[in-house]
């Protein structure tokens, strides 16, 4: 369950009715890479030479003979992955209720608490778009914390206007087998980024495959993209209403360009150090060219607040307009937030 709610929300009855099916995704809150990133994610992964060379060329979902002799013969084990949208609904569209996602998540299936693993056979006998096709979702999920109440496909949950949050619907998109070892010498195949530099687009990539391809040793859901803690979700909702819809976590360049960040990555000591590498914005207004930052409790630290004040200028230099809003404004005013955005979005 997602704490702390601002009243502003909760007292709006639609805010806790769960929309009805079916829906439309809106995929355009989702940054096209981190979109190519995630609906790749089919069949086994990684994707790696030895798969190719196997598979003859051409991998999909399904597992060819080729690579199927090759993980046989490796005794490799596998992990199913769910990949989990949380979404928050953004009005409709031709009648049609409309939803943006605003985090996406992996979780390994379980069995008995812990992480259940299964072989290439079990793969190879498995019907993936039926699979795919499922209508699985997970409910009291939250994805900040991980958490989850029940899971699978659960009849008529969604048929029907209920009371409940929707953001605390998780659904599953696709699914995929996650390999428990890769031999060092088996390069994974990756895709050219368009990084400023070799080694921000080394640092990226090394980043993205611990994010994705490290096994599970415990059933959790890790954080993939998206906002990374409730008051960001809370200003997400309040500007959906007004027809506001900013980008997540995106990565400002000292020349001004911007690309996306997945989960953690600004956490990374040695990718923050990256040369021409400004900061990470919580959430931003590419035509716009507005900043927001949803700044905690620790930003009050005198050495955050010169670190930010430093951020803002270089920030105003590159023609970007800064807006730093408080957790406890969003939480207690988020009016008032609303319209500080509004203000710097019409300057």
């Amino acid at each position: 369950m997602i704490k702390n709610r601002p009243a502003f929300l909760v007292n709006d009855k639609a805010y806790q009715t769960l929309p009805k099916e079916p829906f439309e995704i809106d995929w355009r809150s989702i940054p096209d890479l981190i979109q190519v990133t995630i609906l790749g994610l089919g069949g086994i992964q990684p994707l790696t030479h030895s798969m190719a060379a196997a598979a003859g060329g051409s991998v999909y979902d399904q597992p060819s003979d080729g690579e199927i002799a090759l993980f046989r013969e490796r005794g490799t084990k596998f992990q199913m992955i769910s990949v989990v949208l949380s979404c928050v609904a953004a009005g409709k569209d031709n009648n049609r209720q409309t939803i943006r996602p605003f985090a996406v998540t992996l979780i390994p299936a379980s069995k008995r608490g812990g992480v259940e693993e299964c072989s290439v056979d079990w793969i190879a006998n498995i019907n993936t778009d039926k699979m795919r096709k499922a209508g699985l979702i997970y409910i009291g999920y939250n994805p900040f914390s991980g958490k989850w109440s029940l899971y699978g496909n659960i009849p008529g949950y969604l048929d029907g206007q209920r009371e409940g949050y929707f953001d605390e619907v998780g659904i599953v998109i696709d699914q995929f087998f996650l390999a428990t070892q890769t031999p060092q010498d088996d390069e994974i195949l990756t895709m050219d980024i368009r990084m400023p530099t070799a080694q921000m687009q080394h640092r990226y990539e090394k980043h993205r495959q611990k994010l994705f391809f490290t096994p599970f040793e415990k059933v959790e859901a890790r954080r993939v993209w998206g906002a990374e803690t409730p008051i960001e979700l809370f200003l997400l909702q309040a500007l959906a209403p007004e027809g506001l819809f900013p980008e997540c976590q995106v990565l400002i360049m000292d020349d001004g360009a911007t690309f996306p960040s997945l989960y953690h990555l600004w956490h990374d000591i040695e990718f923050r150090h990256s040369d021409g590498l400004v900061t990470e914005v919580d959430l931003y207004f590419p035509e716009n060219r507005v900043a927001v930052f949803c700044d905690g409790g620790h930003h009050s630290r005198a050495k955050v607040r010169i670190r930010d004040a430093e951020i803002d200028t270089k920030l105003k230099s590159l023609g970007i307009h800064p807006v730093r809003i408080t957790g406890d404004e969003i939480r207690h005013n988020l009016p008032a937030a609303i319209e500080e955005i509004k203000t710097a979005l019409s300057a």
